[in-house]
């Protein structure tokens, strides 16, 4: 019976053959498991076009803060969860509207609880698990002005006030103390009419618009090894961004007087800067003396686990160890409420 030529190769050379033969396929193989495991790739293809966003779930508002949530659900939906939103009737995320708060929590997107449910946001867990009269006031993309304008409109005889700071924070905080107010929010205005055209731009594009911004980075090189993407976050001015934050917080030193004042960082990626309590207490001290605040070790206390991996925000496990990071320094201050 006839045989094959690989049937008549030794076994050495049968591997030989076969390996010159999947090579291709072989080094295609091993050059997406880098691209994907290796670079930051899959990271930046989906925060630029992937993944979406709540802004169709958003208004206008002529208050302090440009824009916040429109009353109702919001079904978010992304390559590592599927969640609704939930926005009171004043445009934030509380279950319980009608208890007056002990603690206020300000921020963005991480404590809004982007990527989780209604029930997993730390400001909840603070609620339902410990038991304090919590208020959550943070909305995606607030930087520090803006979340202490949401602060000054909803402020009602709290005694603590949370402020999650994240580094994105810095470049609107700049602005904001060059900028005269009007000045400032007609800018955040342009800036996020603009940023709202092109992520409805991209979304009528479908797939191709992330095959497309794929292929433009793979071939143009735009990534960068995982440990040049995570160095590249701790290239911060954390003196300059300590200054601006606390700056941008003494404009509302009024609001801040006999309450306690926790400040946290809570970054895209878990990228929490070492520097940010030493150099966040000095800022504060200097621009808010005689405030009662404490500033919490974010980069020692919160994990890289505690984010969801493509995505850059707190995960349902980060947002209960946030709750329980906070829980002991709130208790300081606010008895729990038990029913």
């Amino acid at each position: 019976m006839p045989t094959s030529s690989t049937d008549a190769l030794s076994p050495g050379k049968r591997i030989a053959f076969y390996t010159v033969l999947l090579s291709p396929l072989l080094l295609t193989v091993g050059l997406c498991g880098y691209l994907v495991l290796g670079t930051s790739l899959l990271q930046e293809v989906y925060l630029s076009s992937l993944r979406n966003l709540e802004l169709p779930c958003l208004q206008w508002t002529n208050q302090g803060f440009v824009y916040k949530g429109r009353p109702g659900t919001c079904e978010l939906n992304n390559l590592e969860y599927r969640t609704t939103l939930t926005f009171d009737q004043e445009g934030f995320r509380n279950v319980d509207t009608k208890t007056e708060a002990d603690v206020v929590l300000i921020g963005d997107s991480h404590t809004q609880g982007f990527g989780v449910d209604d029930s997993q946001p730390f400001a909840e867990i603070l609620r339902t698990r410990f038991h304090f009269r919590t208020k959550n006031l943070g909305t995606s993309s607030y930087a520090t002005l803006r979340e202490f304008e949401a602060l000054k409109a909803y402020s009602n005889r709290e005694k603590v006030v949370v402020v999650q700071y994240c580094n994105n924070d810095a470049a609107e905080n700049l602005q904001s103390l060059r900028l005269s107010r009007d000045e400032f929010l007609q800018q955040v205005r342009d800036r996020w009419s603009l940023a709202s055209a092109r992520y409805r731009a991209r979304k009528a594009r479908g797939l191709m618009a992330s095959l497309s911004d794929f292929s433009s980075a793979v071939l143009q090189g735009k990534f960068k090894s995982k440990e040049e993407f995570h160095a590249l976050h701790m290239l911060r001015n954390m003196a300059s961004e300590a200054d601006a934050f606390a700056q941008n917080a003494a404009k509302y030193r009024s609001l801040l007087e006999g309450k306690k004042l926790i400040v946290f960082e809570s970054s895209g990626h878990g990228f929490n800067h070492p520097e940010f309590k030493a150099q966040f207490e000095a800022s504060l001290s200097r621009y808010l003396p005689g405030v009662n605040t404490t500033v919490m070790d974010s980069h020692a206390m919160l994990r890289r686990s505690d984010y969801y991996r493509i995505d850059d925000h707190l995960n349902p496990q980060g947002h209960a160890h946030v709750a329980a990071l906070l829980q002991p320094e709130i208790a300081k201050v606010v008895l729990p409420v038990v029913h």
